[in-house]
């Protein structure tokens, strides 16, 4: 069994001193270097905006200052990955942010305003009105709505849900993003016993789970949801699922940490200029202290 070792390890806890994120690098040393959560959550804030929501490259591909729905949403994904503590303030307003916002399009929420085109962005965050409804970011936010919202916020949770579960339950294109929310929806659920979680709901997920989970790691270059992107320990419910193809994950994780020690990331802006490079960089400490999670739940880091 490979194990990521200790000099591997300092290695990039060099590299994540230096080049990382503030924020990053507070996950990284809560992990390894006996930081808190709440460095965690200052870190975090830094992003946060008067309306609640993130912008400025929280999510490191939209550098818009203002508050957008995909950043925001990363923020409640984040909260969950690292347990921090959804009943505070900070949690409250992006819930605030959300209910605020909320649109009478197809989605509840565009994925970026408008105005995030006139600051550098990736290209698949180019400003497309929503015509159809899809899950990323809307299952997610349903999920801390349902679970941690005012009375308004849950009956609004609740209406999302309605349209994630029925999508989930049909033949209609749900992907990988997409499914990516729903099962942090499902899994917020089950934390509550709710009784919309029902076999089928369960069934459908793991054929969602497994229709966007791909096998081939001589793929995995480029842009494909492995195994390890829906399951991050082996107590996963979803581990049985995918258990098959987690160790070629984590060969292929072994055989591509550059040589900086950090890895890179499979998609790029596809220009050359400061900023992309910067955000690669940004990319790879996110990626980075992610899979050194993953590593740790596994225990695949060298004592």
């Amino acid at each position: 069994m490979r194990m990521l070792t200790k000099e591997q390890l300092n290695k990039m806890n060099e590299w994540m001193q230096v080049n990382a994120r503030p924020y990053d690098r507070a996950k990284w040393n809560y992990l390894f270097n006996g930081g808190s959560k709440e460095q965690i959550v200052e870190e975090m804030l830094k992003y946060q905006n008067a309306d609640g929501g993130m912008g400025s490259g929280f999510e490191a591909d939209v550098l818009c200052p203002l508050s957008a729905a995909i950043p925001t949403a990363e923020a409640i994904f984040q909260a969950y990955e690292y347990d921090l503590d959804c009943s505070s303030k900070w949690f409250k307003t992006i819930m605030a942010y959300f209910e605020n916002s909320v649109q009478d399009i197809p989605k509840y929420w565009e994925d970026s305003p408008k105005e995030a085109m006139d600051y550098p962005h990736a290209p698949w965050w180019n400003y497309a009105p929503c015509t159809v409804f899809n899950p990323n970011p809307c299952a997610v936010v349903a999920s801390a709505m349902i679970r941690y919202g005012t009375d308004s916020q849950k009956k609004l949770g609740y209406k999302i849900a309605e349209d994630c579960f029925k999508l989930l339950l049909s033949d209609d294109f749900c992907g990988d993003h997409d499914s990516l929310n729903i099962q942090a929806l499902v899994e917020q659920l089950l934390q509550i016993n709710s009784p919309l979680i029902s076999d089928e709901i369960m069934a459908s997920m793991r054929r969602r789970i497994l229709d966007n989970t791909c096998f081939d790691a001589s793929k995995y270059s480029g842009y494909y949801f492995t195994p390890l992107d829906y399951v991050s320990s082996p107590d996963s419910l979803w581990y049985d699922d995918v258990k098959h193809g987690i160790e070629q994950t984590f060969d292929f994780w072994f055989d591509n940490i550059n040589e900086q020690g950090v890895w890179n990331p499979n998609f790029s802006w596809g220009i050359d200029s400061d900023v992309s490079r910067q955000v690669t960089e940004n990319w790879k400490g996110y990626i980075t202290v992610k899979r050194a999670k993953i590593l740790l739940n596994f225990g695949r880091i060298e004592k």
